[in-house]
């Protein structure tokens, strides 16, 4: 083995940049939520506030689904019963298993 080989094996077990570009970013990110957290054990006014403001955008996110799924429910039905009789009953089952896939996919989005 030549010296070149030997060099170009030694840099392909050596990670890349952006290992490091990550590990620097991670390192930030903790800082940062170390610091915020400091501060919110110090003012438990806006540690609680910022847990109520949480809350409610949770709250605010179900509703939203919610709302959607009636949206869609509704449209769903006015589609159906504007269909010729002999196609409602299969695309019926077409809405359904199209916009059940749909809804969990929403739901999963946001839990």
């Amino acid at each position: 083995m030549d010296i070149n080989e030997i060099l170009k094996m030694m840099e392909k077990s050596l990670p890349d940049e952006t290992l490091f570009a990550e590990v620097i970013r991670d390192l930030v990110k903790n800082e940062i939520e170390s610091a915020l957290k400091e501060k919110l054990d110090k003012n438990p006014e806006i540690k609680n506030q910022l847990r109520n403001a949480v809350i409610e955008y949770i709250e605010a996110k179900i509703k939203e689904i919610s709302a959607t799924t009636k949206f869609t429910e509704a449209v769903a039905k006015l589609g159906i019963i504007s269909l010729p009789s002999e196609l409602r009953e299969e695309m019926l089952k077409s809405f359904i298993s199209a916009f059940q896939k749909e809804i969990t996919q929403a739901i999963d989005k946001t839990l």
